[in-house]
């Protein structure tokens, strides 16, 4: 019985290592699952802030509305744009309901904020109330191009300006760039504007501008 009982305290104590073993296997398991799962949800985090910034970039920039100019020569869109900042009009968001045009300001602020800017276009003064969202944070660097021909030159390039000129540009492009160690990815963001000529627009000849504006 002596002898018995003996193999019966080994294989308890066996057994017990045993379950030691595999409990400690089975929380090293799961502490390495939750990191991983902790480090999937980090990049998602990052995908799904670049993917919301590019949505509404694209929504306001295919909307921009080429709205006549006739204090410029020749004619042509209220539309500027440079290398590191774009002003121009479009709708208002659908979140803010209808309205009149909004002019836009795309700008990458010292901060390091990606910022689209906004005021109404009928504002009685340039710092009327405006609306401020900051697509990301972090941004190292800005660059806009465009894409067109410019007279005399009719082959069209992108360029690094687009501004008092008598269309639309047909593509504008937005590259960011993060600081080292950002692991963020911004895919290079191309946009057509749809409406290239300003439809609604009845010259007054006495005012040189559009009726009604």
């Amino acid at each position: 019985m002596r002898r018995l009982a003996g193999y019966t305290l080994i294989e308890l104590l066996v057994a017990l290592a045993v379950v030691g073993l595999l409990s400690l296997m089975l929380l090293t398991g799961l502490s390495r699952g939750n990191r991983t799962w902790i480090r999937m949800d980090h990049a998602a985090t990052r995908v799904e802030g670049v993917e919301a910034a590019q949505a509404l970039l694209r929504a306001r920039l295919q909307h921009a509305w080429p709205a006549t100019l006739y204090n410029m020569q020749p004619p042509g869109p209220d539309f500027d744009g440079e290398a590191t900042r774009l002003i121009f009009l479009a709708p208002p968001a659908a979140r803010d309901g209808p309205g009149a045009l909004r002019r836009f300001r795309l700008e990458l602020e010292p901060s390091g904020d990606l910022v689209l800017a906004s005021v109404s276009d009928v504002a009685l003064t340039p710092r009327g109330p405006e609306t401020r969202d900051v697509l990301l944070r972090g941004v190292q660097a800005i660059s806009l191009n465009y894409f067109g021909a410019i007279e005399p030159d009719p082959t069209p390039h992108w360029r690094e300006r687009w501004s008092q000129r008598p269309r639309m540009p047909s593509l504008v492009r937005v590259r960011l760039r993060f600081g080292a160690g950002d692991r963020r990815l911004w895919p290079d963001l191309i946009v057509h504007p749809l409406a290239d000529m300003d439809t609604e627009c009845v010259l007054v000849p006495a005012t040189g501008g559009c009726k009604a504006r």
